[in-house]
């Protein structure tokens, strides 16, 4: 008897032993990259290829693409978006895109030639959310707003997921103050479908965060609410994010306890902060990142670390 229990407690101590060992540094791991590649030049996409190799050395669960596949002047073409398409067939990881302005609500630009943008949006659908986008992204059990809630049957670019005890989730929420001043009926209906659409997809994200199985939420979406250089004097936030930013995510992030991670690109310029304030005061629970991009072609390595003090540890990728 007594050589049993010793057996027992030495299995057991070699048990708690093995996974203290093999008890991995971070829980989840992810990269994020957005406005890129910017330009048409043989040296822009080579370095976009180098990036991305350089993303398929690191050992994640998923990579991130936050929209704007191409610049603000350069052609909205079916053949624009069938070379974009071909870049992103060679990430390793399972990739997720949501969409930018550049690639729809810009291209009635002259420059981008002069197309119809509600076309361009419904073509963007077919080309990078066909059939073969969600069997690569199978593993994610990703959840579709356009295939699980017939009121946005068109929605198949909002998208939900849990990857380690984190819930993800995918927002079509652009620049150009998010599409909220097309100067047509077609786009100011556009704009209000969108806006329920991605209303219903946050809020169903957050009562879902309250579940024990889930520890925290990361929100993905491209249009930075807060500054947008085509404004002379940019103001805390555009009138085209109030409702589903200011209202719908910080309202539901401000009454929860977990963690929140906002993370989304459209101004190119690398910052961490936590803008979402109230009475003054910003969440210390409620996290933003703005990834780089245009010229400055680098990536994000996102590890959320929850056993540690520094939650988020997030390293450049170039």
């Amino acid at each position: 008897m007594m050589k049993n229990k010793l057996l027992n407690l030495f299995v057991l101590g070699f048990a708690l032993g093995s996974n203290f060992f093999w008890m991995p540094a971070y829980t989840a791991e992810f990269v994020v990259l957005g406005d890129m590649p910017y330009g048409t030049e043989v040296k822009i996409e080579e370095s976009y290829r180098k990036l991305i190799t350089q993303i398929n050395k690191e050992s994640v669960g998923f990579v991130a693409h936050l929209g704007d596949i191409k610049s603000g002047s350069t052609l909205c073409s079916d053949e624009a978006y069938d070379r974009q398409k071909a870049l992103f067939s060679m990430f390793v990881a399972p990739l997720i895109y949501t969409p930018g302005d550049n690639e729809w609500t810009d291209c009635h630009r002259k420059s981008n030639g002069g197309y119809d943008p509600l076309e361009r949006l419904q073509k963007l659908r077919q080309v990078f959310f066909d059939s073969a986008y969600f069997d690569r992204n199978a593993l994610l059990e990703l959840d579709v707003q356009g295939r699980v809630d017939g009121r946005f049957p068109n929605f198949v670019e909002n998208q939900m997921w849990v990857f380690s005890e984190t819930l993800f989730v995918s927002v079509h929420i652009v620049g150009s103050n998010n599409n909220m001043e097309s100067g047509t009926p077609a786009g100011a209906y556009e704009f209000s479908l969108r806006e329920r659409a991605n209303t219903h997809w946050i809020k169903q994200a957050f009562d879902r965060l309250e579940s024990e199985k889930i520890r925290d939420i990361v929100v993905l979406f491209h249009g930075d609410p807060f500054v947008d250089w085509m404004m002379p004097e940019p103001s805390l936030m555009h009138p085209g994010f109030s409702q589903t930013i200011r209202s719908v995510l910080f309202g539901m992030a401000h009454k929860t306890e977990k963690n929140v991670l906002i993370v989304h690109g459209d101004t190119h310029r690398y910052r961490w902060d936590q803008p979402f304030l109230v009475n003054g005061s910003s969440r210390s629970n409620v996290s933003r990142l703005v990834v780089p991009g245009a010229r400055d072609m680098r990536a994000i390595k996102i590890s959320i670390q929850r056993e540690r003090d520094n939650y988020y540890r997030l390293e450049m990728i170039e």
